[in-house]
């Protein structure tokens, strides 16, 4: 049977030479051209763009952080809030021996932030507003106690500028498992704290949930005074993910929209249809709440 084993082995060497390579993450995220998730459809990313990363079937795309800050602010002018010193890798965390600080350097120079999160102060539609935006590609936005310091920093700007509004447009991992204990603590423990001290001053506080946000950032956007929901169509937000949630209920099968923007509607103030109604949106509910007409 020698003669079966041998045909079976030039086929498969044969085979190699029709056998498409799975192109690398690097490759995939500077490639000209995406697919949809949803629809499937081969998408340019420069028309995307255009389209606030929005496809035709209303799915939403990352959105890049510095982007949604132009965009959001009147005359897509803000001004910059920088992040104060902090340490970003406290444990000295290394990921398959390489220095998880080297990994960090790279998101800062891809993306051009401090850190995971592009802060900034400016008015929308009149209403003095701070504007905290994650950015996915640094590292899944994971919160390292650098952003934590960059969050809170944003918040004391908002009460020394004594602002409108505070809102946080949110998509993240969660707390980030390089940074251990001192993640969650300057993550869940500082930002808490910040909060209030916002509550205090009478500012107030909107939290966006995109896709891709969970952990203790999910528990964060719990604490604003109104939550809203980006789009339907938004997934993945949830404290933790489907498996973990499936072992937790012993395996019991899960409905299909869980985590889903669409699902959300009992638990938050506002889904909004795409990213186009936030800034109409937030700027409508500021005014009501604060009493304040348009002008």
């Amino acid at each position: 049977m020698n003669w079966i084993r041998d045909k079976i082995k030039k086929f498969g060497e044969s085979l190699k030479k029709y056998t498409r390579i799975r192109p690398s993450k690097n490759e995939q995220e500077n490639a000209d051209w995406i697919n949809c998730p949803s629809c499937k459809k081969l998408q340019y990313k420069k028309d995307l763009e255009g389209l606030h990363f929005i496809c035709s079937c209303n799915y939403h795309f990352d959105y890049p952080a510095i982007l949604r800050l132009k965009n959001i602010f009147d005359n897509n002018s803000y001004e910059n809030i920088n992040c104060p010193p902090a340490d970003s890798d406290p444990l000295n965390f290394k990921i398959n021996k390489v220095p998880y600080i080297e990994k960090r350097k790279k998101y800062e120079k891809s993306t051009g932030q401090e850190s995971a999160f592009a802060c900034g102060i400016g008015n929308i539609k009149g209403l003095s507003a701070v504007v905290v935006c994650s950015e996915w590609k640094f590292g899944g936005s994971a919160m390292t106690p650098k952003e934590s310091e960059h969050f809170v920093a944003a918040a004391a700007k908002a009460i020394e500028r004594k602002a409108d509004i505070f809102v946080s447009i949110l998509q993240s991992g969660g707390m980030a498992v390089t940074a251990g204990v001192p993640a969650l603590a300057s993550g869940m423990v500082k930002t808490q704290i910040a909060y209030s001290e916002m509550k205090k001053a009478g500012i107030l506080t909107i939290g966006i949930a995109c896709s891709k946000l969970s952990g203790g950032t999910y528990v964060m956007w719990n604490n604003h005074d109104i939550l809203c929901v980006e789009s339907p169509k938004s997934h993945d937000i949830l404290f933790s993910g489907k498996r973990v949630t499936a072992n937790l209920k012993s395996g019991e099968q899960l409905p299909e929209d869980f985590g889903q923007g669409s699902s959300l509607e009992a638990l938050v103030d506002v889904i909004f249809s795409n990213r186009l109604e936030v800034k109409d949106g937030i700027i409508r509910i500021a005014r009501v709440l604060l009493k304040k007409p348009e002008i």
